[in-house]
């Protein structure tokens, strides 16, 4: 890539949110692999979105947006997974994206917290659950990769998303067949994720779709 290129690409990738979004949980994995164990149990206690932190009586704005950007798990893959995202920009715009994306992960994250209260409430789940972690980027990057399965450009970035989110089907479903309430806010992401790419079919049609630019983070044409 030439000199002139970069200097064109950069002050794209900078008003890029899928681009501050994955250098965000890059900054999340070094700082969780660094502070001690007893420090990042505390983090994960205070941003989880879990019934104890998202009560009237708790902090549920501040544990909505920080969970967001704090994996709980496999921390290093999700900078990765997020850079679906530029796809997900390219087709929607930068603010309609972020609205869905934000959308999909308190929603989803509402969801499944209903559904543990709901089983507390029945007997079904100790009380204690109301205090279990549920943290990380999961379900708002679950939406990005199915629409960058359906849409990113080149063709071949589709591959590697397929690719990434068959890879983590196992883990994001695991315990879906006792009705785990992770698991099936995964599913609930991946369908919302399938609603908007038949919307973005309906609206623009394969043909008008394949000529939209591409994402910031490819040079549109050789150089």
């Amino acid at each position: 890539m030439s000199a002139a290129r970069l200097r064109a690409l950069v002050p794209r990738l900078l008003r890029d949110p899928a681009f501050w979004y994955a250098v965000s949980l890059a900054v999340a994995a070094v700082v969780e692999d660094t502070i001690s164990t007893d420090r990042l149990r505390r983090l994960m206690d205070w941003c989880s979105t879990n019934l104890a932190n998202i009560r009237p009586g708790g902090h549920p704005v501040e544990a909505f947006v920080a969970s967001a950007f704090i994996p709980q798990e496999s921390a290093g893959v999700w900078p990765f997974f997020a850079l679906s995202l530029f796809s997900v920009v390219a087709v929607l715009g930068a603010r309609k994206t972020v609205l869905l994306l934000g959308g999909v992960h308190v929603g989803v994250s509402m969801v499944t917290e209903g559904l543990v209260w709901w089983r507390i409430h029945h007997g079904t789940l100790p009380s204690s659950d109301a205090h279990m972690w549920d943290t990380g980027p999961s379900y708002l990057v679950v939406t990005a990769l199915t629409v960058a399965i359906a849409t990113a450009r080149p063709l071949w970035l589709r591959m590697v998303w397929s690719v990434c989110l068959a890879g983590a089907t196992p883990s994001l479903l695991q315990g879906i067949d006792h009705a785990d309430y992770t698991a099936i806010g995964h599913i609930l992401s991946f369908s919302i994720g399938l609603g908007v790419v038949f919307h973005v079919r309906h609206t623009l049609g394969d043909v008008r779709l394949e000529a939209l630019p591409e994402p910031a983070t490819v040079p549109a044409t050789p150089h």
